[in-house]
């Protein structure tokens, strides 16, 4: 029995985890916002731990040479806020730990108030690395081809003058995104990352990344334990802005799963053959709309964005 082992997919056993900050003791926005109380929290359980905090091209790397992935952790900071450079940052030097900062290039060009200059920018990417976080973090799903390629080269030149190079990796203005945003992007970074909540194994996409936000008080040992839900496809149904139905085949044989639709909630389906099939009819009340499918710890999820009329 125990020769059995051998045989699973090595897949089942790597799992790393991605965890996105933003604003770090600005209590003013408690949605983005992470007290530094927290984050030592979660960085002093790292340690103690034996968790290997890493880079995000350095779990990249790790991906594509199927490296071990247990216990590889990255923290991504999303827009270059001011609040990090003050109270994040000296977290990470503490405990030496790196991340990776995806910057709000026109805040920081323009010095706006609540955001790092590029001097600042620089000084933490002596401790990190450095992203590209769009020039004027705008809802990309909403502009057009040529208005997201706008966008996307004035980072990109913003970067090149006050860096002298342009990152590999971006990330998604508040995580939005559709598969004609991921096509355009990617013709400029191999690497993008989204906001989905989930786990990362080797069948992850590396301009498809997902992320675990880290905001407020969090159970982080409950986020640590997170894994990838496999499924060789899935299928969302759609009618305009009405979810007809959400299938899939998994790749395990689980009894159930629960789906999660943002402001329908939960729902238990049974499986059948590996397979499930979900017909809420619902429509769409929210512009962002998470689908969840989960089974315990294992979870994937998608964005779905309602249709402007």
């Amino acid at each position: 029995m125990r020769f059995f082992f051998l045989f699973l997919p090595i897949f089942l056993f790597a799992q790393a985890h991605i965890f996105v900050l933003h604003r770090i003791d600005d209590f003013r926005y408690p949605y983005t916002n992470t007290p530094s109380k927290e984050l030592e929290k979660y960085l002093k359980y790292l340690k103690e731990h034996d968790y290997k905090v890493v880079k995000l091209s350095t779990l990249v790397k790790l991906i594509k040479e199927k490296k071990p992935l247990n216990k590889i952790v990255v923290f991504t900071i999303d827009d270059s806020y001011k609040s990090f450079y003050k109270n994040g940052l000296p977290l990470f030097k503490k405990y030496q730990y790196p991340f990776t900062l995806f910057v709000y290039t026109k805040a920081t060009t323009q010095h706006w108030g609540d955001f790092m200059n590029w001097k600042q920018v620089k000084e933490c990417a002596k401790y990190g690395e450095l992203g590209v976080h769009s020039w004027a973090h705008p809802h990309l799903p909403m502009l057009s081809n040529k208005e997201i390629i706008k966008d996307t080269k004035k980072a990109i030149n913003a970067f090149k003058k006050y860096v002298g190079y342009v990152p590999k990796m971006y990330a998604y203005p508040y995580g939005e995104y559709n598969e004609r945003v991921k096509k355009i992007i990617n013709k400029f970074f191999p690497i993008i990352t989204n906001q989905n909540v989930g786990a990362i194994d080797y069948t992850s996409q590396i301009n498809d990344l997902d992320r675990i936000a880290l905001t407020g008080k969090v159970n982080f040992l409950e986020k640590l334990k997170l894994k990838k839900l496999h499924l060789k496809n899935l299928t969302i149904k759609k009618n305009k802005n009405k979810i007809i139905e959400i299938s899939g085949t998994l790749e395990e044989n689980l009894p159930y799963v629960y789906i999660y639709i943002t402001s329908l909630g939960w729902k238990k389906i049974k499986t059948q053959n590996k397979s499930f099939s979900y017909t809420p009819n619902f429509n769409l009340r929210k512009y962002r709309n998470r689908i969840i499918i989960r089974y315990n710890y294992k979870i994937i999820s998608k964005l779905i964005l309602k249709e402007e009329k």
